[in-house]
């Protein structure tokens, strides 16, 4: 996590090296960052010398492609983000879901901000924040492109009270169901932390972009000292290798295996979710090639079980549990997604697409 103040106080960036996976396709939907320096000619400089360009429109291009346009600090202004500016399907429709189902509002468009097409702004107001300071703009711009989101993307992330996480969760599941990405069930993730409980929930927008609504009684708290207390010395380095050794040499197989088929299913043979994505695609009669990464009686038929679901997870950006489906290398979902594929007949159409089908003539 990186930032010009804690999480508390400050808009962050959270930086995730997923081992084994050396780079991430970049989308189309995150366009740029806006955000003040107290020197942009300077910070140009440094960007330049560490091998980062500047691109046509004046934003540095800086590591994994991800761009920042750079603007000069005014005086008394705490927060140093000032925008993230996003490509959208359907601006009316964006701005809605995030005012009427997130609780923004309408907010200046930055002048700095130069996107394509129809734009608005969208904010949080300072009083709501913690420290009561400057918020951060969300920007979203409609250009007649639809965006296409990639794991590169990353996800947003809000920090509101344990109950509006609760009743966030409980219009999602009534309204957006096939939204909801990573939840318990009948409520949002409920962690027990040192200094209470932590509710979490990990949906997506009508975009596809990521969203993280946790509570912040404790997730706030618990971040500042997470950095505060910070010990290097207590790191154990030795199992962190042994781990990162076995996740980059799980996911030389994943990739081996999936470049070698054109429909892939990692799967465990007593997990019942599994069961139902091979009974979709044996029901449309396609040839798919099933690595069990566990026995009927849960015992392994890998290496290491553990570390192929990190990887995939590191690689899906949809959570480490199994079934996960590729056709022609391309993650297809998990249990649930692959039967709503084959009951809309994209399942089929994917299977044909790639010989995995062939239909009788």
């Amino acid at each position: 996590m990186v930032g010009y103040d804690l999480e508390d106080k400050a808009y962050c960036m959270e930086l995730t090296y997923n081992y084994g996976l050396d780079s991430y396709k970049p989308g189309t939907g995150l366009s740029e960052f806006g955000i003040f320096v107290p020197d942009v000619a300077a910070a140009k400089a440094a960007s330049t010398a560490l091998g980062y360009r500047e691109d046509s429109s004046g934003c540095i291009v800086g590591p994994d492609a991800y761009r920042f346009r750079l603007l000069a600090l005014p005086s008394g202004r705490s927060e140093r983000f000032l925008y993230i500016m996003c490509r959208v399907a359907n601006l009316a429709k964006s701005v809605s879901f995030y005012k009427d189902v997130l609780g923004m509002s309408d907010a200046e468009l930055p002048a700095a901000a130069a996107p394509k097409g129809k734009a608005a702004a969208v904010s949080y107001s300072s009083k709501t924040h913690p420290h009561g300071l400057e918020p951060v703009t969300l920007v979203f711009f409609e250009d007649g492109v639809k965006p296409t989101i990639t794991p590169w993307e990353g996800r947003h992330a809000f920090a509101l009270s344990a109950e509006e996480v609760k009743a966030l969760h409980a219009r999602y599941k009534k309204e957006f169901p096939d939204k909801i990405m990573h939840d318990e069930g009948n409520g949002p993730i409920s962690l027990q932390e040192k200094l209470g409980t932590l509710f979490i929930f990990i949906a997506r927008d009508a975009d596809g972009y990521e969203l993280c609504l946790v509570s912040r009684e404790t997730m706030l708290p618990a971040a500042v000292e997470a950095v505060t207390n910070y010990d290097p010395k207590a790191l154990d380095w030795n199992t962190r290798d042994k781990r990162i050794s076995a996740i980059e040499a799980a996911g030389k197989k994943v990739e081996k295996i999936i470049a070698e088929n054109p429909v892939v299913l990692f799967s465990k043979e007593w997990c019942p979710f599994c069961r139902k994505a091979k009974d979709s695609l044996e029901s449309i009669e396609a040839k798919f090639f099933v690595e069990e990464l566990e026995s009927q009686d849960r015992k392994p038929l890998v290496d290491n079980p553990k570390a192929y679901q990190e990887y995939l997870a590191a690689k899906t950006n949809l959570g480490t549990s199994v079934p996960k489906g590729f056709v022609k290398g391309e993650c297809i979902g998990g249990g649930d997604d692959i039967v709503s594929l084959k009951k809309n007949g994209q399942l089929l159409q994917k299977c044909i697409a790639v010989g995995a089908v062939v239909l009788a003539t």
